[in-house]
């Protein structure tokens, strides 16, 4: 049976809008990235989806608060779906960044969206799936699902929502 995965990223953070690597820091949304997860509001409210499974950063768990308001559903937090490990370089600017050994492996990442998608068909066969993520981690995500690099996927937008069935 084939489960769908409505793959959605956070809201713009002060981090990014700074130009700061996160990670898994915990990430704050600006105004903007409050802005952005209430137009996920009308979205969300015409699909259908079984579960929700949230990062459980903070930046994804608020996006997550703000656009499932008044939206009844199973919500867990999912470690899973954490952005990359950054390291010693997590709260520094990215412009200039030389990545080092602190820094979690693309290959780390992903083995973590394979047992994310093993566990979904697992746990969650034929159901429909409400994912919110991160930047980087849905590219690595996208990737594996669809059997190409990281490269040859585009960066999702702020509150962007992709379907994917698995």
């Amino acid at each position: 049976m084939a489960t769908t995965i409505y793959m959605t990223r956070h809201g713009e953070t002060i981090e990014n809008a700074k130009g700061l690597f996160q990670g898994q820091t915990p990430g704050h949304l600006s105004e903007l990235g409050k802005e952005q997860a209430l137009t996920l509001r009308p979205k969300l409210a015409e699909l259908t989806f079984d579960v929700v499974l949230c990062s459980d950063l903070k930046r994804c768990l608020d996006t997550a608060e703000i656009a499932l308001e008044n939206i009844e559903c199973t919500f867990i937090k999912e470690p899973l779906l954490r952005e990359r490990d950054l390291g010693n370089l997590a709260g520094t600017p990215i412009k200039g960044a030389v990545y080092n050994e602190t820094v979690e492996t693309e290959e780390s990442m992903q083995q973590r969206a394979r047992q994310f998608v093993e566990k979904v068909k697992k746990e969650y066969p034929g159901k429909r799936i409400l994912a919110f993520s991160h930047g980087f981690f849905c590219r690595i995500l996208q990737a594996e699902i669809q059997g190409c690099t990281h490269r040859d996927v585009t960066l999702m937008g702020n509150c962007e929502i992709r379907e994917f069935i698995v």
